[in-house]
């Protein structure tokens, strides 16, 4: 495509749940039937008011383990009607196909066949990504439980059209520096799905990644711990952060829009514009030249 051909912004929605670790997953792997009946009146909630934005949201963001599994259903109708990619971090499920004792931990990605073009959609496809990396408190309260995490070893890139291309992470796996190279200059926006409570080193990962990746950082996180954020490599700090929220306990939604064609030029060494220099390796390389040293250690 060239450079003309691509849409100026991409509006996401970010709904953040307030599902309780504690109460919601206890003697089982999925969560309990108050917080599911709890967590699916908050995502109704919120997109229904998400719904009313104009213009309405291209894609809809939903925490980690924050989509009960039986509620899928009803999140594809929805994705449907509202024409809008929904992508949601479902519930532990046991893994298919494997060993009883296997978890998978995935996020959902709800694409209506209408998108980009049209009100409503009349049917939905769904694809999942996997994650990779279990936090050392989720592998072990799988192990207490008696069941061990199933990872999943792919990486997703999602060509979006004239929206550009999109990369899914799970929490944890939002660390892995193989991921990093992978994405890097391949994509405009990474959306990763969190329920996380040291929120400052996502914040601090998401500053620096969203320089290295050079794209869009979303950070959908649980409002039960709170610090959802969303960056875009701006060369001004203030600019910089195009959302933050702060403070635990709170259901919240809020639409935001990312640049698409105007990243993609800087990205392709056009003009930079507001945004800051390509990382090193981005442009022409010098050669280096290598060098051998004996430091006297033996004979």
């Amino acid at each position: 495509m060239s450079l003309n051909s691509y849409q100026s912004t991409l509006r996401v929605g970010i709904i953040q749940t307030t599902i309780e670790n504690t109460a919601a997953w206890t003697t089982s792997v999925n969560m309990t039937r108050y917080e599911e009946e709890r967590v699916i009146s908050e995502i109704q909630q919120h997109v229904a008011s998400l719904a009313l934005e104009t213009p309405r949201p291209h894609i809809i963001l939903l925490p980690e383990l924050s989509v009960p599994l039986g509620f899928l259903t009803r999140l594809r109708r929805i994705s449907a009607q509202t024409n809008a990619i929904i992508i949601a971090g479902m519930d532990f499920q046991i893994a298919p196909g494997r060993p009883a004792a296997n978890v998978l931990n995935r996020a959902a990605v709800i694409v209506p066949n209408g998108w980009g073009r049209r009100d409503r959609s009349t049917r939905t496809t769904v694809r999942y990504v996997g994650k990779t990396y279990p936090a050392w408190r989720e592998e072990q309260f799988l192990s207490g439980l008696g069941y061990e995490f199933q990872r999943v070893p792919e990486v997703w890139v999602f060509d979006a059209g004239d929206f550009g291309r999109f990369a899914v992470a799970i929490c944890y796996d939002f660390l892995d520096l193989e991921r990093v190279a992978m994405y890097r200059l391949r994509i405009q926006n990474l959306f990763v799905l969190a329920y996380n409570p040291d929120l400052s080193s996502f914040e601090h990962a998401a500053e620096a990644l969203a320089r290295m990746i050079y794209c869009n950082i979303v950070v959908c996180n649980t409002g039960h711990f709170g610090g959802s954020t969303v960056l875009s490599p701006y060369h001004r700090p203030e600019k910089r952060v195009l959302y933050r929220h702060q403070g635990n306990g709170l259901s919240t939604s809020q639409a935001i829009n990312l640049p698409i064609a105007s990243l993609i030029e800087a990205q392709s060494g056009g003009d930079k514009g507001e945004f800051k220099s390509l990382p090193p390796g981005a442009e022409p390389k010098p050669e280096l030249k290598q060098f051998e040293v004996n430091l006297g250690m033996g004979s």
